[in-house]
């Protein structure tokens, strides 16, 4: 019989507030009830860096409305059974992250329709329904937004890029 050294995931869980649009999209990309990042990735990294041991004011950490279990991994660097509280600051940077890691599969998903007028309705509600996300107008209306200031912010660096090149192609009097 082989024994485990270091198990893959510990039974310690972490209930993280996100918006219910993040909450949604985050338990259908991990699946399963509670969500599990891959090894060696940046949330792990975050949860590993942001591990301490629980003060004593620090409230308890349970479930509630749009909170998402993640389970934390085992560490070699941090005994989980000691080290179990993640800290406001540490919270906070893992739902950054999570939320980085929204905008780019939307942004790498959409991006390519380019200017897509009034099919852009259709396309984020479409979007949205494969990617689990409840079709609510709150949630289009947020992530429509999302997807606008993305947009806006390529468009400008491609304006300038443009700009650039043209600059450096007329000839130097």
């Amino acid at each position: 019989m082989t024994k485990i050294l270091f198990p893959i995931m510990s039974e310690l869980v972490i209930y993280l507030k996100l918006d219910p649009y993040l909450a949604q999209w985050l338990a259908h990309e991990h699946g399963g009830e509670v969500v599990e990042f891959p090894k060696n990735s940046t949330e792990n990294d975050i949860i590993e860096l942001g591990l301490m041991k629980k003060p004593y004011f620090a409230a308890p950490n349970e479930p509630g409305k749009d909170k998402v279990p993640i389970g934390v991994p085992c560490f070699k660097s941090k005994n989980v059974r000691f080290n179990n509280y993640l800290s406001h600051k540490s919270r906070r940077a893992l739902a950054q992250c999570i939320r980085a890691r929204f905008v780019v599969a939307l942004w790498k998903d959409l991006y390519k329709f380019g200017y897509i007028g009034r099919r852009k309705q259709d396309l984020i509600w479409a979007w949205m329904e494969t990617h689990g996300i409840e079709a609510t107008e709150t949630n289009w209306n947020t992530i429509a937004k999302i997807y606008l200031r993305k947009r806006n912010v390529y468009r400008e660096q491609k304006r300038r890029e443009e700009k650039r090149l043209a600059e450096m192609q007329q000839p130097n009097p």
